[in-house]
């Protein structure tokens, strides 16, 4: 099995991780009461314009050689958004090349601002299963999601644009998973996203990283094209992701 193969294995894994604490489900009921910006979930992504559809594209490196066809992928993904947004729907499907790491996820969305519900379906290995969670905001900036199905609590940190800066993953009292991330901008367009992981795996705390570099962008500013890296210092290439985006 090549390094690049077992790079995309653990990439499957984290986005299985996002997946679960980006599930937004009945809401508590609280609402945003800054002055500024309201909340939408089109902002944690931190799109721009009236989006209505954005489709990504998953490539790896191979050999070496950057991909330059979006048909090199091996996950798409499909976000669809109203003119409020607010998600709709989402719906992604990875294939490695085997059953053992093929999967598809969708979300279905209803409701706008952060009194939303969703339900999730997924389906790993020819299992189809259906979660809901509560999801519960403890001040402007800050929610948990708590899964009906399991015993995992998700606590999400936004910034004061409402971007993602982190998230921990726990069981009981122990922590599981904790992801920091801090976003770049230049000229009101980001430029940079890098992600730091610690993980608790099998008792011992392992740190590993993923840096998203902006190449080009369309005529709202946002990114068409994007490297990914597994190294802080960006020496090595280890993929790239292809984005299409639709607008109202």
């Amino acid at each position: 099995m090549n390094d690049t193969f077992n790079y995309f294995q653990q990439l499957m894994k984290n986005i299985l991780l996002f997946l679960l604490i980006q599930i937004f489900c009945s809401c508590n009921g609280q609402d945003s009461k800054t002055t500024g910006t309201t909340y939408s979930q089109k902002l944690e992504y931190g799109l721009k314009g009236a989006v209505k559809e954005v489709i990504q594209y998953t490539c790896p490196v191979k050999d070496g050689k950057i991909p330059t066809e979006k048909s090199d992928n091996v996950g798409k993904s499909t976000m669809t958004i109203d003119k409020e947004g607010n998600l709709i729907e989402i719906s992604r499907s990875w294939n490695f090349g085997t059953p053992d790491t093929t999967a598809k996820f969708k979300k279905e969305y209803s409701g706008n601002g952060k009194n939303i519900t969703v339900k999730e379906i997924s389906n790993l290995h020819g299992n189809t299963e259906e979660i809901n969670n509560r999801f519960v905001w403890s001040d402007n900036y800050n929610y948990s999601i708590v899964s009906e199905k399991s015993p995992y609590i998700y606590t999400v940190a936004l910034d004061k644009n409402y971007r993602l800066i982190q998230y921990i993953i726990k069981n009981g009292d122990e922590i599981e998973s904790l992801e920091e991330i801090e976003t770049i901008y230049k000229d009101n367009k980001i430029q940079e996203i890098k992600s730091k992981t610690t993980e608790n795996i099998n008792g011992k705390m392992t740190v590993s990283y993923q840096i998203q570099v902006m190449q080009s962008f369309d005529t709202y500013g946002n990114p068409t094209v994007i490297y990914t890296y597994r190294d802080i210092n960006k020496q090595n290439i280890a993929g790239v992701l292809y984005k299409d985006y639709t607008y109202y």
